[in-house]
């Protein structure tokens, strides 16, 4: 019953990032700089409290609380602005990636439709990776709430039939047994 009211969840949180794409990107953004803001406060206080340490060592939590929360200031601050920076980020890795794949599928002695696919998928990579750099917000944001509520759908149906169908709990039960 709980994996079908938690895919259920997941469901109605993939249709509601689909239909507000904005709002669900500044929430991620905020929840993340939240926690951030969180870890640094705690970095601070290991690096206080610490008994029988280094001094080094006490300073550098303190000085790396420090970053952390400065860094989660400016996240609430600029929302749109770091999202921005991440995406293109993101969208960096994704050309590296699409780089290798490529140079991966022409040096490979493998049968020619696997490498013909290898070259494929990072000619694709590069293609978006550069449209996301040149629009990050437009494009790289909006890409990334998708493929976020695209995940959540599928998850939820996940979910809700392993719930409906029992197997989640036989599986439970004979791992346990």
């Amino acid at each position: 019953m709980l994996q079908i009211v938690i895919g259920g969840i997941c469901i109605l949180l993939s249709l509601v990032i689909l239909v507000y794409i904005g709002p669900a990107i500044l929430t991620i953004i905020l929840i993340l700089s939240v926690i951030l803001l969180v870890i640094g406060i705690e970095r601070i206080a290991v690096g206080i409290s610490m008994p029988q340490s280094s001094r080094g060592s006490r300073f550098a939590n303190i000085g790396i609380g420090i970053l952390v929360i400065a860094f989660s200031l400016v996240l609430m601050q600029f929302p749109v602005f770091t999202s921005a920076i991440l995406v293109v980020l993101g969208a960096i890795a994704l050309l590296l990636s699409g780089i290798a794949r490529i140079i991966h599928g022409l040096s490979r002695n493998a049968s020619r439709s696997y490498r013909a696919f290898l070259i494929g998928v990072g000619v694709l990579s590069i293609a978006v990776s550069f449209l996301v750099i040149a629009h990050p917000i437009s494009l790289g944001l909006v890409l990334f709430a998708i493929m976020i509520s695209i995940a959540f759908l599928i998850a939820g149906i996940e979910m809700m039939a392993i719930g409906t169908s029992g197997r989640g709990l036989s599986m439970t039960r004979s791992i346990s047994s």
